[in-house]
């Protein structure tokens, strides 16, 4: 059978151009305004941003500077969009000329099997929550919160990890899978600024994994990389490791790791330490207050998406910027050392 939502999609896109969800919605409010703060600067030594030679490929060297120095900063509102009668296939939702895209996959001209009606649902996943775990943690959980106050909460059929159901069950926080459905009543947020609702729901995970205390002091923890798929091999993770282990750190590998035992390890960590990316995320709910993020960075990919997330709750972030090697990029133990000197002297 032919995607009949896609090809109207198609056609009414050439006839009207490109709509959005503000185009086609039938309501739309703000849930919660945009937020105005100061933010502080990131803890680092001087001379680090000397040593930075690109960026994550979906930021700027501008942003990067602005997220990470101090200033007046302003985190979007959330907004709600409702719409009616909405078609989802395989990770795409279509409204008229509009498309929704929640999947990396290939749209389809053709289909197989039946819509499922939805009378009323509300979106509880996002495109980079599917393709990243850490922006599944951070965002994805958080929306389906949200989500689960208006309707059934749905998402793309995409199998999640044992980690990421491990979590949901932990939590109970939980969607209906998709693949193929009618919806009359569609739900969908706009939620990617980190306001007050935002933290208001981090703190709702942080409530949670709390109860999970084995009442342990944890001076700092070190997350280890694991398989380097977006070229972010840090050659010397182990003597990293065993430098950190010496100052008491504990260190935890996430890929063979449960996450139950993940929050036990981590709950109450002054700091958790890691290559930058997704699985610094399980520790970013079980930090204690006024704990630190330290972030070891590609000089080539320097990214720094976890400092408006430790600015929403009232957490500090530190970096330290490698140098770059054959294979990857190495981390300086004498830098890393000072860095945890700052951060100490701040505390």
């Amino acid at each position: 059978m032919l995607n009949l939502a896609l090809l109207n999609q198609r056609g009414l896109r050439l006839l009207t151009g490109r709509k959005t969800c503000e185009d086609l919605c039938v309501k739309q409010w703000t849930l919660s305004p945009s937020k105005k703060f100061f933010s502080p600067s990131a803890i680092y030594l001087d001379g680090e941003l000397h040593k930075v030679t690109g960026v994550q490929e979906d930021t700027t060297y501008t942003a990067e500077l602005q997220r990470v120095q101090e200033g007046v900063k302003e985190y979007a509102a959330t907004i709600v969009y409702q719409l009616q009668d909405v078609t989802i296939y395989d990770g795409y939702m279509y409204k008229g000329a509009m498309k929704y895209p929640l999947t990396t996959a290939k749209e389809s001209f053709f289909r197989s099997g039946e819509l499922e009606n939805i009378p009323e649902a509300a979106l509880a996943c996002t495109f980079v929550g599917n393709l990243y775990f850490g922006h599944w943690v951070r965002d994805d959980l958080t929306l389906t919160l949200a989500a689960q106050q208006f309707a059934q909460a749905v998402r793309t059929a995409q199998k999640l990890t044992n980690h990421q159901q491990e979590y949901s069950h932990l939590l109970n926080i939980h969607s209906t899978p998709v693949s193929k459905a009618r919806i009359k009543e569609l739900t969908i947020f706009e939620d990617f600024g980190q306001n007050q609702y935002k933290r208001e729901r981090y703190e709702y995970i942080r409530s949670k994994f709390s109860s999970l205390s084995s009442h342990q002091t944890v001076e700092g923890v070190m997350l280890l990389r694991g398989n380097p798929r977006i070229q972010r091999l840090l050659v010397n993770e182990n003597q990293i490791a065993e430098f950190l282990r010496n100052q008491g750190f504990i260190i935890v590998d996430p890929e063979k790791t449960s996450a139950t035992e993940i929050v036990r390890q981590t709950l109450g960590a002054k700091i958790v330490v890691g290559v930058e990316g997704s699985q610094l995320a399980h520790g970013l709910f079980t930090l204690r207050e006024s704990g630190v993020i330290l972030t070891l960075q590609p000089p080539y990919r320097f990214n720094n998406v976890y400092k408006e997330c430790a600015d929403c709750l009232g957490l500090k972030y530190s970096f330290v910027v490698g140098n770059q090697v054959a294979n990857g990029f190495e981390i300086s133990l004498e830098d890393l050392a000072r860095t945890l000197d700052m951060i100490s002297a701040r505390s």
